[in-house]
């Protein structure tokens, strides 16, 4: 009886050792250079950018709980203005580690703007914590060419 009691303890911690290899190599196959799961990101695909690629400057506007314009087409090496002219605070987050500088809560406030440079082309999909999550509420994305 004993020696059955330790060959099931036996199966049972090779069944739970193997059970925890098999799920870090499906973690660790996940389709994504940046580390994001899946559908993390917005889906660019199905919607419209306003196309402003003959514009050296652009401006999007923090209005309450979005950007506007929302999608936006310019050319690299454009400057995008972030102004909050809104009634809260915001912060503008790449949607992608590193896609571009964030812009904090605390230096954009009601009334304030920042500028960035794209100089690469390329989506740059983002948000504000604040008021969203990467793929809903308050979000928008930059497009490159």
């Amino acid at each position: 009886m004993r020696s059955r009691t330790l060959l099931v303890s036996s199966l049972l911690a090779a069944s739970v050792s193997m059970l925890g290899c098999s799920s870090s190599t499906l973690s660790d196959s996940s389709p994504s250079s940046t580390g994001t799961a899946p559908g993390a990101l917005p889906d660019l695909t199905k919607v419209d950018f306003v196309d402003q690629t003959a514009s050296t400057a652009v401006q999007i506007d923090a209005v309450d709980n979005s950007f506007k314009p929302e999608y936006v087409q310019i050319s690299a090496g454009t400057a995008v203005t972030f102004r909050n002219d809104g009634r809260n605070d915001h912060n503008v987050i790449a949607s992608e580690d590193g896609g571009f500088a964030t812009i904090d809560a605390a230096d954009f406030a009601p009334g304030t703007e920042k500028a960035i440079t794209f100089a690469e082309p390329g989506d740059y999909p983002y948000y504000c914590s604040l008021h969203g999550t990467k793929t809903k509420g308050m979000i928008g994305a930059i497009r490159v060419t």
